[in-house]
């Protein structure tokens, strides 16, 4: 019997159980598929090392850089900019100019900015620095659109610069993303990078479960707990802990945790999807290291980005890997996205689309969760539906890798009366 099972080998799930077992308590992590990390994961195919869900990490985050030692993980940035794809395939580099020169000519001519966009940016960015990311995190939420139109910037720029940078982020075209969780990425961009590790950003959840016990494909079906203990109904048979945390996507943990009908804070919230398609070519057609962002109001790409140009590493000899994510998971086969995303390519790539071979196609079905304005209101926190069970999910906190990190945490410090963590403000 172990003290406690973490269902789920997630990132906040094998934070949560790092944390308990560097406390001495016995932890056994159950993860119903082959691999760890949940939608951060890596995968090989014929020489190519391709990374399924979040794309990079903000190296910024507090949690990340509680947990996580950079060192070992080999991150590479990513520069500070970005590639924005107009009509006709017109691009814009925009970005950080401290950073990366060659954003400073299109930060003061790109189309997508007027002259009072470009003060009105720098004038925001001096104001992120006067706080700390979270106070923003925390503070007055209202959509980001509303409050991008109020603070004088430009229709243009939403459509053209704010959405491709901060909707792509958030899978939130209409920009209705609550402004202080705006406020809060746009402080860390400016404070950090991004980054991916160089293996991959499978490194990251192997970092993290390297001292623990995981068991792998093994599909938990229900969980009962009672006053003397827990059971938990897998596929590989029933097993017993004193304690529980569930740590999977949230629908499942809905599900696992018996969450009723209309709660006031509901562990499902919805979710958004995505859909990556991996490209190999076995030449460089362009040399072009920076993401680029579909900035047209239509069309279903929403990023591209040339890995072998960042990571020789990780394409065969010689090579190069598109990927290319869509908004969403359209209808259709693979041949049928793949047409469809070609098509879209050709106005960026003109003939040379035709040398692009589909490797893979990656539907994830649960990237993030809609945070609109005031979601925060209704997050759930650590307490499960009964004194032995625990929840340990982004839903606690805001989706992505920091929300993952600082709930696993809080999910640990729950279990060991750890006051100083509970009462860390949310993104801090």
């Amino acid at each position: 019997m172990s003290d406690i099972i973490v269902v789920g080998a997630g990132l906040a799930g094998l934070c949560a159980a790092r944390t308990l077992q560097r406390a001495g308590r016995r932890v056994r992590v159950l993860e119903k598929t082959g691999h760890l990390g949940g939608r951060v994961w890596t995968r090989q195919h014929h020489g190519y090392t391709m990374d399924a869900g979040f794309l990079g990490m903000f190296t910024a985050y507090p949690a990340a850089q509680r947990q996580l030692d950079y060192g070992a993980l080999k991150l590479v940035p990513l520069l500070p900019s970005a590639v924005l794809r107009q009509e006709g395939g017109r691009a814009e580099i925009v970005g950080d100019p401290r950073r990366d020169l060659g954003a400073l000519p299109g930060d003061l001519t790109a189309q997508a900015l007027t002259l009072r966009d470009r003060l009105l940016a720098g004038k925001l960015v001096a104001e992120l620095l006067t706080q700390a990311p979270h106070v923003w995190l925390n503070g007055p939420s209202q959509p980001t659109r509303e409050f991008l139109l109020e603070y004088g910037f430009s229709p243009r720029s939403l459509e053209r610069f704010f959405t491709p940078f901060f909707g792509g982020l958030v899978l939130d075209r209409a920009l209705m993303t609550c402004s202080g969780l705006f406020k809060y990425y746009f402080s860390l961009l400016v404070r950090g990078d991004v980054a991916i590790p160089a293996g991959g950003m499978s490194e990251i959840p192997r970092q993290l479960a390297q001292e623990l016990e995981v068991q792998r494909e093994t599909v938990v079906s229900r969980i009962d707990a009672r006053e003397e203990g827990v059971t938990v109904h897998t596929d590989q048979g029933s097993l017993q802990a004193g304690t529980v945390i569930v740590a999977t996507d949230p629908p499942t943990a809905a599900r696992l945790l018996g969450e009723g009908h209309a709660p006031a804070r509901p562990i499902d919230r919805g979710s958004l999807g995505s859909t990556y398609l991996h490209y190999g070519v076995d030449r460089r057609l362009e040399r072009q290291p920076r993401l680029r962002l579909n900035a047209l109001p239509d069309g279903h790409l929403n990023q591209v980005f040339w890995t072998g140009q960042v990571f020789p590493g990780r394409v065969p000899a010689g090579h190069d890997l598109l990927i290319a994510s869509l908004w969403g998971i359209p209808d259709g086969t693979d041949t049928d996205l793949d047409t469809r995303t070609r098509a879209e390519l050709r106005v960026w790539l003109g003939d040379r689309v035709n040398q692009l071979n589909l490797l893979h196609v990656e539907r994830i079905r649960h990237t993030q969760y809609p945070q609109p304005a005031g979601y925060a209101r209704t997050l759930p926190g650590q307490a499960g539906s009964h004194p032995r069970l625990y929840l340990a999910s982004e839903v606690t906190s805001l989706s992505g890798i920091q929300g993952a990190l600082e709930s696993g945490e809080k999910a640990a410090a729950a279990i060991l009366g750890d006051v100083q963590v509970l009462s860390r403000p949310r993104g801090a």
